[in-house]
């Protein structure tokens, strides 16, 4: 199970009568790590045949994870314990590692509560529910696990920069990863559940968002529905082009305007023009990304689009500061 090799030996060799002790690789057991002596405690206990039933409190306490993960495996696979255990007909683990969970068979698993003097047991019944489960052990929390709070995979490239910026404000504490999908944005969810397997048991799933502008290939957001994208979090823009959500205030000095003359933006291939004016997209996106602050208006569509959902998601309240700018 630990890689390591067990022999029962005299602390005098030459002596017969010499008290036996378990050497481990050379050295006494009774030197070793606390974690191995209870794991050896589990084990022999596992095989003295009075028992028929083996009930263990927490035997993660001072295991490492890899060989939490080797004991584990062990202490599921039936026919592993039938092998060394033929006596017993059971084992129950009580832990708060989720690497002692049971992942063959979901069922296995139980969640057990305490409220006051009632105790309430619910049974695991499906791979969503042990996934949640798996997360709530693990602290809740994707950053401890150097993952990214959220995933927001967007069209263009204006569009990454301009979206990085607003949720490093407005969320500086968490990690969420901006992704421009290099002009496939199919392929680019695609790739993304292959790196973290089945994205339905996944607790990414809620936490990936896609943006997408008013013109976009057909059957695209179906597409991406049977991937396994979460419908919620498929965003299409009323119009086509980031910039129809950037902050009016900083669009229209950009352009010499008010406010009220926006309406009439006009894009042909990398530029805008309005006003009797033209700008590069990527020239506006940087004046936009820089100017951009806590206390910027933004678009109401923005905001209930894509920036409350994704607050939501990660469990933070909109900043209390934050202006919002109703369309």
């Amino acid at each position: 199970l630990i890689g390591s090799k067990f022999s029962l030996k005299r602390h005098d060799e030459s002596n017969e009568l010499s008290p036996r002790y378990v050497d481990m690789d050379g050295q006494n057991l009774s030197v070793g790590s606390t974690g191995t002596r209870l794991l050896m405690t589990i084990l022999g206990l596992c095989m003295d045949e009075q028992f028929t039933v083996m009930l263990i409190d927490e035997p993660e306490l001072g295991l490492s994870p890899r060989v939490q993960t080797a004991l584990a495996g062990f202490l599921v696979d039936v026919e592993r314990r039938r092998k060394y255990f033929p006596h017993l007909s059971g084992i129950f683990v009580s832990t708060h590692s989720h690497i002692f969970l049971d992942r063959t068979n979901v069922g296995n698993n139980f969640i057990v509560k305490k409220d006051s003097l009632d105790i309430e047991i619910k049974q695991i019944e499906s791979f969503s529910e042990l996934h949640e489960l798996q997360f709530n052990m693990l602290g809740n929390s994707l950053e401890s696990l150097f993952l990214p709070s959220a995933i927001v995979i967007c069209e263009g490239k204006t569009d990454k920069p301009y979206i990085e910026r607003l949720v490093q404000l407005r969320h500086p504490s968490k990690n969420i990863l901006v992704i421009e999908d290099q002009g496939d944005v199919q392929r680019s969810f695609r790739n993304f559940c292959r790196s973290v397997g089945d994205i339905y048991k996944s607790p990414f799933r809620d936490r990936v968002f896609i943006v997408l502008d008013s013109v976009h290939s057909a059957g695209t957001v179906e597409t991406l529905k049977s991937l396994g994208a979460n419908p919620s979090n498929i965003i299409t823009w009323d119009r086509n082009g980031i910039e129809y959500i950037y902050p009016e205030d900083i669009v229209a000095r950009s352009f010499s305007c008010d406010k009220e003359s926006l309406s009439s933006l006009q894009t042909s291939g990398g530029n805008l023009m309005l006003n009797g004016i033209t700008r590069r997209k990527v020239e506006l996106s940087e004046q936009v990304v820089k100017e951009l602050g806590l206390h910027t208006n933004l678009p109401e569509e923005l905001v209930s689009k894509l920036l409350r959902p994704l607050a939501a998601a990660i469990g933070e309240p909109e900043p209390p500061n934050a202006h919002i700018k109703p369309e």
